[in-house]
């Protein structure tokens, strides 16, 4: 599950953050050869990384040369480089879902688990619990994120309380859209997104408006798609009708002059929609365009009152 994840962001956050994401394991990047026991020859194979992922439940492992298991000593290497260089990072997990057996083997296996839970706890490593599997894919995937973002020199403190952000898009630009809603609500942010923000029932039009009239700040998403259709298009588009809804809230509701509630971001190097042509951009496309986008909303966001929070 880890490396699906990891394939996931490899596709969507790292071409954001300008970096390059590879999940790697014993059995994709190691080859045979020959050491004191098998783990040393996988330490001397998969070499240095910036992340370890830890993930355990009722077996600890079989022992090596050097420790107590395999797991048990890519965490003391990893460890020990952390103490004197900083990295690289240490993410364990742990699964509590109830198990039952009649095996002396299994308890003993079991056993060192928790033994190796107390240790962490001793040596100041925060690790996270989870109970199935759906729960452990959106935690890795937070924090994997938080983590890429953090290695990137991307600041992750938000400021308090978070601002809320509506993010306006075309359907179609959902693929491109949903990683910066994962970034941002990595960043301490809250984002709306209707796919993921309306409960199933709910009058989504109804939702959409008044999602605007109570955000902090109205992002509205622009690509050559969304582009050449509105220009094509005599009648409004559903996204330009959201636009004029964020506009009329700014109307009623302005901020000081000195801030601004409107952010366009541009997916392509495109024409702004006539609404939004006074409006300074924000372009994704471009080298650290996320992490613009970031430091925007948390810079407008400081400079408001704290009577406006």
């Amino acid at each position: 599950m880890v490396a699906l994840v990891v394939d996931e962001l490899r596709r969507t956050i790292a071409p954001l953050a300008k970096v390059e994401l590879e999940g790697v394991r014993w059995e994709t990047h190691a080859w045979p050869s020959v050491g004191e026991d098998a783990q040393d020859v996988i330490n001397r194979e998969i070499g240095d990384f910036d992340l370890l992922v830890g993930i355990m439940w009722t077996r600890f492992g079989t022992a090596t040369k050097r420790a107590a298991s395999g797991t048990g000593e890519e965490f003391e290497r990893a460890y020990a480089y952390f103490r004197t260089y900083g990295r690289p990072k240490i993410m364990f997990y742990f699964r509590q879902t109830p198990f039952y057996t009649t095996d002396p083997k299994q308890w003993r296996q079991f056993a060192k688990v928790l033994e190796f839970r107390r240790k962490l706890e001793k040596l100041g490593v925060l690790f996270w619990e989870y109970s199935q599997p759906i729960e452990f894919e959106r935690r890795v995937r937070e924090h994997l994120t938080k983590h890429i973002l953090e290695l990137t020199a991307v600041e992750l403190i938000p400021q308090a309380p978070a601002p809320s952000l509506f993010l306006s898009y075309k359907r179609e630009d959902l693929p491109r859209v949903e990683p910066v809603y994962e970034a941002l609500r990595a960043a301490g942010f809250q984002p709306w997104i209707d796919i993921k923000d309306i409960l199933p029932g709910r009058q989504w039009i109804e939702e959409i408006e008044a999602a605007i009239k109570r955000s902090d700040f109205f992002l509205p998403f622009v690509s050559n798609r969304s582009a050449a259709e509105g220009h094509a298009r005599r009648r409004s588009t559903f996204v330009s009708k959201e636009i004029d809804v964020a506009l009329e809230r700014e109307l009623l509701f302005p901020p000081p002059s000195s801030q601004a509630y409107i952010l366009p971001v541009r997916l392509d190097p495109v024409d702004p929609p006539l609404q939004l042509a006074q409006y300074q951009w924000v372009d994704l496309f471009a080298g650290g365009g996320l992490s613009s986008l970031i430091s925007a909303i948390r810079t407008e966001w400081s400079h408001r009152p704290s009577s406006a929070k």
